[in-house]
């Protein structure tokens, strides 16, 4: 009797998600929905971002369901919807679309690149005009680990570590990190050692696809990734990230803990605000 609850509600909660995670689900460029949209074709355009982000601004006429709750969220047979995300290679778009997909009376198709693409070619969208609060975009280690490398493109700023002097005591200095070896730590990404080398012309940042990559900035923790990224924004290019805590979450693999400065000691961990930098 007491197993009856699960056998009746837990199988069927567990095929439904194994089926949503099963379907797949072709994208669409920003040219296509932007020519469908001005065409008056019938298109659900899905928001599957934060409430936050969404309300900052999103395609005119969008609905916001947020990614985690797109598998319970009840919707009538839209016809053909459009999924849009972040497009920084940090979010659960394709769960979201496959949970949609799932739905009867819905077929749906994926935003390539996400509302970072859609502001990249100059769409319409509902952000106001006039100053803002700065607001950079940022990922984690956890989340950069587990993109797909090949929407990635790692810019990498980083600065070799000078060597130490000589203690007063006349004790050799200790031996000087080298910096972490990015193939290795992100096998088959892409490497640069400048995000302007690849923006020289839209083919090479698109790599030949549909949309350019998302440019991850790199640093030694000194403001570098944060200055690149205004200059990126400058010149209309949103699709890219900032690794919270540069080399010094990559020396240690993601792990939070002590790292010595000649001030003392400051607790690293994945949180920008507290690593010196501003959100």
């Amino acid at each position: 009797m007491c197993n009856k609850p699960f056998i009746s509600f837990g199988v069927p909660a567990w095929i439904a998600i194994w089926s949503a995670a099963t379907i797949s689900v072709s994208g669409m460029t920003v040219a296509d929905l932007q020519k469908q949209l001005a065409g008056g074709e019938k298109v659900t355009v899905i928001d599957v971002r934060s409430p936050s982000l969404f309300a900052q601004g999103h395609v005119p006429g969008a609905i916001n369901i947020p990614a985690s709750l797109c598998s319970q969220k009840k919707l009538p047979p839209l016809g053909k919807v459009v999924i849009c995300g972040e497009g920084l290679g940090r979010d659960a778009t394709d769960n979201a679309a496959a949970a949609l997909a799932a739905k009867p009376g819905i077929t749906v198709e994926i935003l390539v690149g996400g509302f970072a693409a859609w502001e990249n070619e100059h769409s319409p969208t509902t952000r106001k005009r006039g100053m803002e609060p700065e607001a950079l975009n940022y990922i984690t280690y956890a989340q950069l680990k587990a993109a797909k490398v090949e929407d990635l493109v790692l810019i990498d700023l980083r600065k070799e570590p000078l060597q130490q002097r000589e203690s007063v005591t006349g004790s050799a200095a200790p031996a000087r990190q080298p910096l972490t070896d990015l193939s290795q730590e992100f096998p088959g990404a892409r490497l640069a050692k400048s995000a302007f080398d690849l923006s020289q012309s839209r083919q090479n940042l698109a790599g030949g696809s549909a949309s350019p990559p998302v440019l991850v900035l790199i640093d030694s923790g000194d403001g570098t990734a944060q200055a690149m990224a205004r200059t990126l924004k400058a010149n209309g290019m949103n699709r890219y990230v900032i690794l919270a805590g540069g080399e010094l979450i990559l020396a240690r693999h993601g792990q939070a803990g002590l790292q010595r400065s000649s001030s003392g000691s400051r607790l690293l961990n994945q949180n920008p605000a507290s690593n010196g930098t501003k959100n």
